[in-house]
């Protein structure tokens, strides 16, 4: 039985996996750029958040004190001097 003509199938077929795996590893520069953006972005939300809870944070804290009857107005500009 003569095997050459399975020689002349599997050329085409690596040829056909080799082009393949070359171009799935070519990414588009874009996309990397677009991931650093996202990135960033996430960055600033992260930073943003921590600001709005430190915030609501110090929120608490003066409702607390507007709720304790013994609170004077004096204490509270303490308080508040404190965190900011």
């Amino acid at each position: 039985m003569d095997w050459s003509f399975l020689a002349l199938l599997a050329c085409p077929l690596m040829m056909l996996l080799c082009m393949r795996g070359l171009f799935s590893g070519n990414k588009n520069p874009k996309d990397a750029a677009q991931t650093d953006a996202g990135h960033h972005e996430i960055q600033q939300l992260q930073i943003r958040m921590a600001e709005l809870m430190e915030q609501n944070q110090k929120l608490m804290l003066e409702m607390e004190a507007l709720k304790r009857p013994d609170a004077t107005v004096v204490e509270l500009d303490q308080q508040k001097r404190a965190f900011s």
